[in-house]
């Protein structure tokens, strides 16, 4: 069966456009989107991914879908972006280039141990990097291009204005970089 004779069912094409406007999200994110009965959800999901219309991967407690195929890296960076808190303390770091705990800390005013598990999914899955400088912990960003790339290529599934300023300020500042050093 192709493409087009199993989206040609109105729901599936609907559940399509929203995965293809939102790649990486999760089953109840979809369903809230959709206002969808989970079942239904359920098995329209099952029939397209058996299919190969979209493409799902088990991330810890979710289960994410994508239109395409990503590379494990990508899929890393935008599953790690698709939580606003870690989309925010990404961005955060990533504007300012290094981040001491205790400035995350005072930054986001949320409790020690919701910024720890926070950053330990984000140092684990390869978008920060940690470094222990006496008794402080410096947050850098492990690839701004590759986080740059993945923020631009899915900006609007974001709908963030945080995420046009950081990428505003990165663009900035990395084609400033190759302007000097082309120079």
């Amino acid at each position: 069966m192709f493409k087009d004779e199993v989206l040609e069912n109105e729901r599936r094409r609907k559940i399509y456009s929203a995965i293809e406007a939102n790649p990486g999200i999760h089953l109840r994110q979809l369903q809230r989107v959709l206002d969808v009965p989970l079942a239904t959800l359920e098995y329209h999901l099952g029939y397209m991914t058996r299919k190969k219309i979209i493409f799902s991967e088990a991330e810890s407690h979710h289960r994410r879908y994508y239109t395409k195929v990503l590379d494990s890296q990508d899929k890393k960076i935008l599953s790690a972006l698709r939580s606003g808190r870690m989309r925010e303390i990404v961005l955060a770091v990533l504007k300012s280039k290094k981040a001491k705990y205790q400035w995350l800390s005072q930054y986001f005013g949320m409790p020690n141990s919701t910024l720890s598990t926070y950053l330990k999914y984000l140092v684990d899955h390869d978008v920060l990097v940690r470094e222990k400088v006496g008794y402080e912990n410096i947050y850098t960003v492990r690839d701004e291009e590759s986080i740059a790339k993945v923020l631009i290529a899915y900006k609007t599934t974001f709908l963030d204005t945080l995420v046009d300023k950081a990428l505003s300020t990165w663009m900035e500042t990395y084609f400033r970089q190759e302007d000097i050093k082309s120079a």
